[in-house]
C-alpha cells in the first residue's frame, strides 16, 4: 500500500502538469486521494502541510467540509428537536431518524447545492484547487459518487476528493471499508 505522501505527490504531479484542469473533451477535473480510514486523522493533520505545498506550486487552496456542510443543516432544521427527541427516546428508532435525516438531505439537495455555490464562487479563480474534506459526515445519509454525477459538467476547478475508505477498480470504491463496493464513480482515484 502507498504513503499518504506518494499519494499526495501523485496528485500534486497531476495538478503541476495541467491534467487537473478542465479539457475540451469535457473530463470534470475530481481526483479521489483514496485512503485507509485509520488515517482519517492523519490527513487532517497533513492539510495545512498539503496547502503549504500546493501554495508554492501556485494553486490557491479552498476547503469545504462535510461536517460544516451537514452539521449547518441540521442544526438550523426545524425538525431537529423532533429528531432528537425521537433517537433518545426511542434506540431503537435510530435507524428510522437516519432514514428521515438522509430523506431531508436529498430532497432539499443539501451537499450537492453547497459543492455547487462553492464551485460557482471559484469559476474565475484559474489556480483555485478545491478539497471536499470530512466526507465521513456523509454517512450513513449520501454517497458522494452521486453528488458528482449531479454535478457533472459543473467542475470548474480541479476538486479533490479527501475519500475515507478501499480502492477497488479503476473507479469502483468502498465508503469508509464498510459499504459494498461501488463502481459509479466517474473520476480516478489515487490509492
Amino acid at each position: 500500500m502507498r504513503s499518504l505522501t506518494e499519494k499526495f505527490n501523485e496528485l500534486r504531479n497531476l495538478l503541476r502538469t495541467g491534467l487537473g484542469s478542465v479539457r475540451p473533451q469535457g473530463f470534470d477535473p475530481v481526483y479521489y486521494l483514496v485512503f485507509p480510514t485509520d488515517d482519517i486523522l492523519v490527513v487532517k493533520q497533513r492539510m495545512p502541510q498539503w496547502e503549504a505545498q500546493l501554495q508554492i506550486d501556485g494553486f490557491e487552496v479552498h476547503l469545504i467540509s462535510m461536517i460544516d456542510v451537514i452539521n449547518g443543516y441540521f442544526r438550523s432544521h426545524s425538525l431537529r428537536d423532533v429528531w432528537i427527541e425521537a433517537a433518545t427516546a426511542d434506540p431503537e428508532s435510530v435507524a428510522e431518524v437516519n432514514r428521515s435525516l438522509a430523506g431531508h438531505l436529498e430532497q432539499d439537495h443539501v451537499v450537492r447545492d453547497a459543492m455547487a455555490t462553492k464551485l460557482d464562487e471559484l469559476r474565475s479563480r484559474k489556480s483555485a484547487v478545491l478539497f471536499i474534506t470530512d466526507l465521513e459526515a456523509l454517512h450513513p445519509y449520501l454517497r458522494i459518487g452521486a453528488i458528482e454525477q449531479q454535478l457533472s459538467g459543473k467542475f470548474c476547478v480541479p476538486t479533490v476528493v479527501l475519500y475515507p475508505g478501499l480502492a477497488g477498480g479503476a473507479f469502483s470504491r468502498r465508503f469508509l471499508g464498510i459499504h459494498k463496493e461501488d463502481g459509479n464513480y466517474r473520476s480516478p482515484h489515487i490509492a
